[in-house]
C-alpha cells in the first residue's frame, strides 16, 4: 500500500472514531459529573473525551492492521 493511501486511510479513521465516541459518550450520564449549568464544560469534556479516545482507538486500529500484514510477511 503506498504511504499517500495509508495517511489518507489514516485521516478518515481518526475522523470516524472520534464520531464514533462522542456518540457513544453521548449515551453516558456526564450532565451528573458537573455542576448545574455549566452546559459549556461538559460540551468541552465531551470534545476533549471523544477525540482522546477516538484517536487511541484509531491508533490501535492502525497499528493492528500493520502487525497483521507485516506478519503475514512471516510466511
Amino acid at each position: 500500500m503506498l504511504f499517500s493511501q495509508l495517511a489518507f486511510m489514516h485521516i478518515v479513521l481518526h475522523m470516524l472514531c472520534v464520531i464514533f465516541t462522542f456518540w457513544v459518550l453521548g449515551a453516558l450520564n456526564i450532565d451528573s459529573w458537573f455542576r448545574k449549568g455549566e452546559t459549556g464544560r461538559i460540551r468541552l469534556f465531551l470534545i476533549l473525551a471523544a477525540v482522546l479516545l477516538g484517536s487511541a482507538l484509531s491508533n490501535f486500529i492502525m497499528d493492528f492492521f500493520r502487525l497483521v500484514q507485516e506478519a503475514s510477511l512471516l510466511f
